[in-house]
């Protein structure tokens, strides 16, 4: 029996990052690097900045809540871990995703 996933769900991110690099500074910084999806820097920015629930988060993102659970506990994951074990973060663009405004793929430029 052959397992095909299912194609993945275009998300809708609602705003462009300014900042994609953060990271501590001086001697005793570690050298790892977390890479932070835009689609967890998205659902950080919904729950805790706009205070939405998980399911006006889901619906303005455009998946399902269940998702959205998922990639809010990794974007936390990646944030404690970043902060706490002196890692730096980079957020990083998907191809998959797509701004509200405009249905454009942020890195290619295509709708």
């Amino acid at each position: 029996m052959i397992v095909i996933p299912r194609p993945k769900k275009r998300r809708n991110i609602g705003f462009s990052p300014e900042f994609m690099e953060f990271g501590p500074h001086g001697r005793h910084c570690r050298k790892e690097t977390i890479f932070l999806k835009i689609e967890e820097l998205e659902s950080l920015r919904l729950m805790d900045l706009e205070n939405l629930d998980q399911t006006e988060c889901a619906e303005k993102m455009n998946i399902g809540r269940t998702t959205l659970q998922r990639i809010y506990k990794h974007a936390r994951f990646k944030v404690a871990d970043s902060i706490i074990n002196g890692k730096k973060l980079i957020v990083e663009e998907d191809i998959l995703t797509c701004d509200s405004k405009d249905t454009r793929c942020h890195r290619h430029g295509r709708k």
